[in-house]
């Protein structure tokens, strides 16, 4: 999707050097036109100017400009694709080769919009046959038709498992994956399609695990590919609504407080921001809240409130901030230097405050288990006085009040008796993951998961408690009998849920290091005959049914049962091409042929080895993660890895030649 976002920018920027001044002024007349939601004018402006039209670049600029507005606006699909192929007829007359590919490329993708994916196929397989090998477009048409045959291919796997697991998570999860091969631009493309297949989802399985984000994907693919901002505020605020307890319901307010503030409505914006801040404390654009927040209050000429919120900005977030999420505030083409400059700059000589008696009011607040005081007094203590000791010890305990304070006010919601059962699962779970991950309060988070399967037994949200119980008792308490009880606790009262099939796995796993070779082989294989949950990583495709696949083979290796570890790894390679251990699969297959003395084999399976390893961090990865103790192979340095190929290959084929 960013690759080819990318290309239609940079194809613009080649058509606007093309685009005469008096062309740009018609244009803007246009684009007032399509801001004020008055499509038909500005087609049909757009289409007399083209008519009249002499210049074949300017004639093609004001037809793309209809595709477009019919393609992202009206959605009159058959007129987008009309508009496209009046650029095409162009082709005789000279048009630029940009224009043509641009063309090509957006009439592929009404079609894919359109659903006939045949016919979008045929018409970046155009794009692929017009660019030369060389030009970027020529690799982009390559790469839509991979995504659209990939995307099929998923949606008829999808739809078997949907059928097979009907009225089950499993079924559940299938649905919710159907439309989102639907909602991606880079795979199937239909925007519409997708919103109904969350709809259908939403109506069957209201309660399900992942109805909060179907009901956001809805509102947010109304905002961001339908452009249809009033539908699209009705259904965040729907999702705020029904699921206050899931990071989803931070994310719509976020997103409702954008659309008033891009329509410049500031003064609606701001209580939306407010109200997430409050609720949301710990939510991970929390910088851009508070960024977006004084810009709304610096046009609304409340210059001190805006001061407040760009101080906290400065110098409770910019510090932590990794340059990447610097175009949540629309400033990626900075640097962290240059926002701080410029923030500093607007805010100009902030006022001293009393920072010994705010830090005091702060551990009194933290001692009296108020943290969402507590919290309030940190960040302005920071943004007041960020350059003291007293600041400093409060920068410390920023991020742990933010999560301690999220604790608190999910505990007030559940000690209301206002939520839903499903509700009060979610925000049960959502207070033992924080103690898991945030705080690495690891007893505590045992405990509220407890709570989780306590208070609803028979929900998904039970096997989701009990799944992540085990894997803290697994691999954070050291407390593999938990974890082997908890784990067959999940596959006993909860069969068929995607957690049954990664507890199958984790107890292989865990049987696997205690030497019950057996036991791990029979856990392995029960994973490999559950649906497989793919996991794309650039080119490959990781699943726990490859893992597990993958251990089958090391437990043999590591028992010495030689003959059965190299059925499987050979199978492995057989019927995995995609997977990211291959590497890892065919040095384990050269070490066994050492074991038997068949050097020409073993430098085989070493060069392939190496073949798969040049240049490849995804597959160097795997093979260290699942050979790094194999042998003398080095455990982390990847040109390590590299050179003990290259060295083994090497005394093998000395080996081999003496004894020739």
């Amino acid at each position: 999707m960013k690759t080819s976002s990318r290309l239609i920018f940079l194809l613009h920027a080649m058509l606007l050097i093309l685009f005469s001044l008096s062309a740009h002024a018609q244009f803007d007349e246009v684009n007032a036109l399509v801001q004020a939601g008055r499509y038909t004018e500005a087609s049909d402006k757009l289409e007399g100017l083209a008519e009249s039209a002499n210049d074949i670049d300017v004639k093609s600029w004001y037809y793309h400009q209809i595709g477009e507005i019919h393609y992202n606006y009206t959605h009159q699909y058959t007129r987008a694709a009309a508009a496209y192929d009046k650029i095409l007829k162009l082709e005789k007359k000279g048009l630029a080769p940009q224009e043509l590919y641009l063309a090509i490329i957006k009439k592929g993708d009404v079609h894919s919009r359109m659903g006939n994916y045949r016919d979008a196929i045929e018409t970046y397989d155009r794009l692929i046959k017009l660019a030369p090998a060389s030009h970027f477009v020529h690799k982009t048409g390559l790469q839509k038709i991979r995504d659209i045959n990939t995307a099929l291919n998923d949606l008829r796997q999808q739809q078997r498992i949907a059928i097979q697991y009907k009225g089950r998570p499993l079924g559940t999860i299938a649905q919710f994956q159907i439309a989102e091969l639907y909602r991606n631009p880079s795979q199937l493309n239909q925007p519409e399609k997708a919103i109904s297949k969350y709809k259908e989802l939403l109506k069957a399985h209201p309660e399900a695990t992942v109805a909060p984000e179907a009901r956001w994907r809805i509102a947010n693919l109304r905002h961001t590919i339908l452009n249809q901002s009033a539908l699209a505020m009705a259904t965040y605020r729907k999702v705020v609504e029904d699921y206050p307890t899931s990071n989803f319901a931070a994310e719509a307010l976020f997103q409702m407080a954008n659309i008033h503030r891009t329509a410049e409505k500031y003064s609606l914006a701001i209580p939306v921001f407010e109200k997430l801040k409050q609720k949301y404390p710990n939510f991970w654009n929390m910088h851009a809240v508070l960024y977006w927040t004084a810009v709304c209050h610096e046009k609304n000429l409340n210059y001190p409130e805006a001061v407040e919120a760009f101080e906290t900005f400065l110098h409770a977030y910019l510090p932590q901030l990794a340059p990447e999420y610097l175009g949540q505030i629309s400033m990626h083409d900075k640097s962290i230097s240059e926002v701080e400059a410029e923030i500093g700059k607007k805010i100009g000589e902030l006022s001293k405050q009393m920072a010994e008696m705010e830090l005091e009011r702060l551990n009194t607040a933290r001692a009296n288990r108020n943290f969402s005081k507590a919290l309030d007094i940190a960040r302005n203590l920071i943004a007041r006085s960020p350059h003291t000791p007293q600041a400093e010890q409060a920068g410390a305990q920023l991020s742990t009040l933010q999560h301690l304070t999220a604790i608190e006010n999910l505990r007030e919601q559940l000690q209301d008796n206002a939520l839903t059962p499903p509700d009060a699962a979610r925000a049960r779970l959502q207070i033992a993951t924080i103690y898991e991950r945030q705080l690495q309060d690891y007893p505590k988070a045992i405990a509220v998961y407890q709570e989780v399967s306590k208070h609803h037994p028979d929900s998904t949200y039970a096997a989701e408690a009990l799944y992540r119980s085990g894997l803290v008792y697994a691999k954070q308490l050291s407390a593999p009998n938990e974890a082997l009880h908890v784990y067959k606790s999940v596959i006993t009262s909860h069969p068929d849920t995607l957690q049954a099939m990664m507890a199958n796995f984790q107890l292989g796993e865990l049987y696997r290091k205690l030497n019950r070779s057996n036991e791990a082989l029979q856990a392995y294989k029960i994973t490999i005959g559950y649906p497989e949950r793919d996991r794309y990583l650039g080119r490959y495709k990781d699943s726990f049914a490859d893992r597990a696949q993958f251990r089958i083979g090391r437990v043999h290796y590591d028992d010495n049962r030689y003959d059965e570890a190299r059925a499987v790894f050979e199978e492995f390679i057989q019927n995995r091409g995609r997977s990211p251990r291959l590497a890892a699969a065919h040095v384990y297959l050269a070490a066994i042929s050492e074991k038997r003395a068949e050097n020409r084999l073993a430098i085989e399976y070493y060069k392939n080895a190496e073949t798969l390893l040049k240049d490849n961090p995804v597959q160097m990865t795997m093979l260290i993660e699942e050979a790094g103790m194999l042998g003398n192979l080095p455990a982390t340095d990847a040109d390590a890895v590299m050179r003990f190929l290259e060295a083994h290959i090497k005394r093998l084929s000395t080996e081999t030649t003496k004894s020739d």
